[in-house]
């Protein structure tokens, strides 16, 4: 058996199914062509929640959770969340209901005397590896601008960071 090669019109066609599958691919649907509505999901909120159990000999478990709310949009049926990293914005999109988003960001076990021993190292690398921003979802599959990213494990008000 030979190498196996497109040469002439065949070679023309499959460059014009790709051709057309890539721009097909580029296009979206006709919900991703919409204009988002204004304003994006506003009042952005980040707190980090403490959660401390003791364990035997002297010992903890603990764990941090990062909590991310907003204001209720008026018109929302869901809102999306969307997680931010270094690399770009994921295209799995977390879609509920509830205006808070909880995410665990740091834990450890130690003695109790060494509190919640490495938790202000792990909020650093997780603030810097990774952010959400969220928008609503409307009717008529329209949905918000989207708010601006907030860095998980840093407290925030109003989005302020």
């Amino acid at each position: 058996m030979g190498n196996a090669s497109i040469k002439g019109p065949e070679f023309l066609s499959a460059v014009a199914i790709f051709t057309f599958l890539l721009s097909a691919a580029a296009c979206g649907t006709k919900a991703e062509k919409q204009a988002a509505v204004a304003p994006p999901v506003q009042n952005l909120t980040a707190t980090l929640e403490d959660e401390v159990h003791d364990l035997p000999d002297g010992e903890i478990r603990w764990t941090t959770y990062w909590r991310f709310c907003w204001a209720d949009y008026e018109g929302a049926s869901e809102y999306e969340l969307q997680a931010l990293t270094s690399e770009g914005a994921s295209d799995k999109l977390r879609h509920q209901t509830e205006r808070c988003f909880r995410l665990e960001v740091a834990g450890g076990k130690n003695p109790k005397a060494q509190g919640l021993l490495h938790r202000d190292l792990q909020l650093a690398i997780r603030s810097s590896e990774l952010s959400y921003r969220v928008r609503a979802v409307l009717a008529g599959g329209r949905s918000s601008e989207w708010s601006k990213p907030v860095s998980v494990g840093q407290p925030t008000a109003n989005g302020a960071q």
